[in-house]
């Protein structure tokens, strides 16, 4: 139904100023459901997909995302181990101890959160570099009893898909804390951070 401005005396006609009211208040309702669908858009997550599952007395996670930047700029970000702790909110430290070709050993240091469950982790792996294609990790000692994954970079257009594979048993405060939820939020957190440095770099 079309409203009828005009002054009042007009049969059937909405005063001016009720009728001013109503378009303001139409064109800002108009206004933030054109903005919510941009934020939406804007904040689409990278992750494609996550499944995880449970296997012995661990899990096997299985992730695929996709970055929207070149193979090269994404290699760097994953392989920036030193700096690392500036992106990834739940590392507070990260360094290469030792490099010799493309064998790596590093270590992490950080705090899992998720809900009120938290837990402190220390993590030493050995990092195998196939450039711009893939980054194998095992870790050499830490806070799980074993931890081993695999990053597949891929390009896929202009942007580059990654393919990440986890295994990982955990132990002590972890094995309380670790759930499937909480591995979900804890991977979904971090590569959404890494990729977001990722964009970052390109600006």
């Amino acid at each position: 139904m079309t409203t009828r401005c005009r002054a009042a005396g007009v049969p059937g006609a909405v005063p001016d100023h009720t009728c001013r009211a109503r378009t303001a208040l139409t064109r800002l309702a108009l206004s933030v459901l054109l903005l919510a669908g941009v934020g939406a858009a804007s904040a689409q997550s990278p992750i494609r997909s996550i499944e995880i599952a449970e296997k012995d007395d661990g899990y096997v996670a299985d992730v695929v995302m996709f970055a929207p930047v070149p193979q090269p700029v994404a290699w760097d970000v994953l392989t920036d181990f030193d700096k690392m702790a500036g992106w990834v909110p739940n590392v507070k430290e990260s360094k290469v101890l030792a490099r010799d070709g493309n064998v790596l050993e590093i270590e992490q240091r950080g705090v899992a959160r998720f809900g009120i469950a938290s837990f402190p982790y220390v993590s030493a792996r050995k990092m195998v570099l196939d450039p711009q294609k893939t980054v194998k990790a095992t870790q050499t000692k830490g806070s799980m009893k074993r931890l081993e994954s695999l990053m597949r970079l891929s390009a896929e257009g202009s942007g580059t898909q990654l393919n990440y594979r986890l295994e990982l048993v955990p132990s002590g405060l972890a094995a309380l804390a670790l759930s499937k939820d909480f591995l979900k939020h804890e991977l979904t957190e971090q590569f959404t951070a890494i990729i977001g440095e990722m964009v970052r770099r390109t600006k």
